[in-house]
């Protein structure tokens, strides 16, 4: 073997987690050519490297456009971690924080995939994120979710985390032990995990808007679009794309403003039906009214094996789908075990007729098991005696069609389960069907024949279960008939 060369005895067997490591915390007074590519559309625009931090101003001008791309490329599933803040956020420009697939023979963005976090409009607080697959339009929030601020005062750690199966966009504080502050995910149009991707910055001064909610027809012909709090003044340039079924309201128009939610395309004609594919967007032929900082202090990015993701990406946070097998929500205190219990001084579990979740603990007494002589323990069916309730048959029986509460609803959380019934129709002449109700909804049905000398005692292996918060009732399908139902059964989540 050459020296240096691949070491069979230490990396055979080998297997990384972390298959790419790539880190850019600007701490020189450039760009790194080796880490970065650099491109411009139009001249107003600036970007600089001082203390820690690249910074990208805007400028004023309609459509210029900065990006700054990474020259490494990854593969899904990974995690980017941006720390970004900026100096306003005004209308009139769009930052993307994005994942750009790229076309393998010229390494440069192809639009056919990407998963991206979207800044633009006026508050510090809210953002936009977007996925695309196979170069559909992206599929973008309809209206835009609360972030961590990018005031100037702080740093926000914006996250973009795709797997094969899922896309999670995530945001936090810098230099913070809590967990994540806001979390969001997307399953449908996500990035394929077989392309390969660059990260990248990208700055346009213009203004977009998603969710559009109706395309319709204005009464004269001319296309109306809804979109609530939409922002446009009469006069106003907008260009709309990604409008499915009304080709004729795709374009650049300009706007008349109908109400604060609706505006009139002029020049438009309307034609055919909206169909809402969550693509549709419209943007302002505006420009900012004054320069901004953008400012990125670090890009951090990662691409895993496919078991360490699901294992460590999300760092056991406590929003669903992105903890570990467990989240301890709660300090856990533990109780020591007790050989017999004499004195009645054990924390168990009470709860008050069972009407309540059996889940506050108290002082009480301890609970014993049952043996019989030679040591075999004795075990109840179904739940605690606490939890179990019973239900004796009206007097006189049922003689008509109306509900019989067997058990009153128990509180939110918590059902009623029927494990026994004995049943008896007493009327000489007229037979019966007999139902018992979850509410409203039958969940249990039989025939009884007139004239039963004793009660039919039926045992349910599988205890009938009702709805949360929910009565059960018993009732006769026939009027006349003299039907008597005991019940028996128990309250549980």
């Amino acid at each position: 073997m050459m020296a240096g060369a691949y070491d069979w005895t230490d990396d055979m067997l080998k297997v990384k987690s972390m298959q790419k490591k790539f880190r850019d915390s600007f701490s020189g007074s450039e760009i790194t050519p080796a880490r970065w590519e650099v491109a411009t559309t139009g001249g107003g625009m600036a970007l600089t490297v001082a203390d820690g931090a690249v910074t990208i101003s805007t400028g004023t001008t309609l459509d210029d456009e900065l990006t700054l791309t990474s020259r490494t490329t990854f593969t899904i599933p990974l995690r980017v971690m941006v720390a970004v803040n900026m100096s306003q956020r005004i209308v009139g420009q769009s930052v993307w924080l994005e994942l750009a697939s790229i076309d393998p023979a010229t390494a440069q963005p192809d639009g056919r995939h990407a998963a991206a976090w979207r800044l633009d409009g006026a508050s510090p607080t809210l953002a936009n994120y977007e996925v695309q697959n196979e170069a559909a339009p992206r599929l973008t929030t309809a209206s835009a979710s609360t972030i961590p601020t990018t005031a100037a005062t702080g740093w926000s750690v914006l996250e973009i985390e795709p797997t094969n199966d899922e896309c999670w966009f995530h945001g936090r504080l810098m230099d913070t032990t809590a967990a994540r502050s806001n979390s969001y995910v997307r399953h449908q149009q996500i990035p394929d995990p077989n392309a390969l991707y660059r990260f990248r910055v990208r700055v346009r001064n213009r203004q977009y808007v998603n969710g559009i909610s109706a395309v319709a027809d204005n009464g004269t012909g001319l296309v109306r679009v809804t979109r609530t709090a939409h922002g446009y003044v009469t006069g106003d340039v907008v260009t709309v794309e990604n409008v499915s079924g009304v080709p004729g309201a795709n374009g650049t128009f300009t706007a008349t403003v109908i109400n604060a939610n609706s505006f009139d395309l002029v020049g438009s004609s309307f034609s055919g039906a909206y169909i809402n594919t969550g693509w549709a967007s419209v943007s302002r032929e505006l420009a900012p009214a004054s320069s901004t900082d953008i400012r990125v202090q670090f890009v951090t990015i990662a691409d895993y094996a496919e078991l360490t993701t699901e294992i460590t990406a999300g760092r056991g946070q406590s929003v669903a789908g992105q903890g570990l097998g467990v989240n301890v929500l709660n300090p856990v205190t533990p109780v020591g075990g007790q050989a017999r219990n004499t004195a009645g001084a054990v924390p168990v579990l009470a709860a008050t007729g069972y009407s309540a979740n059996p889940t506050a603990v108290t002082t009480a007494r301890g609970v014993d098991l049952l043996a019989t002589l030679i040591g075999a323990l004795v075990t109840k069916p179904y739940a605690i005696p606490e939890a179990d309730w019973q239900a004796a048959a009206a007097a006189g029986g049922i003689i008509n069609t109306t509900d019989v509460v067997l058990r009153a609803a128990a509180a939110a959380g918590i059902r009623n389960y029927v494990t026994s019934i004995d049943v008896r129709n007493a009327h000489a002449t007229v037979a019966t069907e007999v139902v018992i109700k979850d509410g409203a909804t039958v969940i249990w049905r039989q025939l009884l024949p007139a004239a039963m000398a004793a009660p039919v005692e039926i045992t349910f292996p599988t205890p009938l279960r009702g709805t949360a918060a929910t009565a059960v009732n018993v009732a006769c399908l026939t009027t006349g008939a003299q039907v008597y139902v005991n019940a028996q059964g128990y309250a549980a989540p």
